[in-house]
């Protein structure tokens, strides 16, 4: 009966609150997709992969630098238009004499992205902390490679150009990073420093 009733009000259009609702209801639609469109001006979520060059401080007792090669994965989570939280996978590695040389680390923390209406620039700042491992390295002189477990960071910036409606180039990015590990009797800390360059999607 009731199905019937509305069926008949819409059909015959002689009801005097259904053509005062109507318009309302036209403009809360309306006014509910522009608040949407406006809260959706960033992006909710973005992942970057790029190439890393690791300036490696090695550990006692060289004490030396490396050069390492290798990639990082970051994705990211937009809770505002400038400010997300970020999660990082970067790893590095050299082959010297037969034996594998890495850093690995897996670190999360804030990032600061200064994004403009109609600009295609998006600088970019973070810190991020979290574990690692070095591999490869000798704890003393004459002894055999070892692994050491620690924790890590980076701390740093960047530059993002917009190169589409879901892709931007990372020009380029610049970090201290940072790896202190806890070898028997003591401790490394390694003050490297990181550059990256890739391709960050985004939506």
């Amino acid at each position: 009966m009731f199905s019937k009733l509305v069926f008949l009000t819409f059909e015959q259009g002689d009801s005097p609150i259904m053509r005062r609702l109507l318009p309302c209801l036209c403009l809360v639609l309306l006014c509910g997709s522009a608040a949407f469109a406006q809260d959706r001006d960033y992006p909710k979520f973005d992942f970057t992969a790029g190439y890393t060059f690791n300036y490696l401080e090695t550990p006692a007792p060289s004490s030396d630098r490396e050069n390492l090669h290798g990639f990082s994965l970051a994705a990211a989570a937009n809770f505002r238009k400038h400010v997300a939280v970020e999660f990082d996978v970067t790893y590095t590695t050299k082959d010297t004499l037969g034996v594998n040389q890495h850093l690995i680390t897996y670190i999360i923390g804030p990032r600061y992205t200064w994004r403009r209406d109609n600009s295609k620039l998006e600088p970019f700042v973070h810190a991020l902390v979290g574990g690692g491992q070095l591999g490869g390295f000798p704890a003393t002189i004459g002894t055999p490679p070892i692994t050491t477990d620690g924790w890590a960071g980076k701390f740093g910036g960047g530059l993002d150009i917009k190169a589409g409606k879901h892709v931007a180039i990372r020009v380029a990015q610049v970090d201290y990073y940072r790896f202190h590990g806890h070898i028997p009797g003591g401790s490394q800390r390694l003050d490297n420093l990181a550059f990256t360059f890739g391709i960050r999607f985004f939506k």
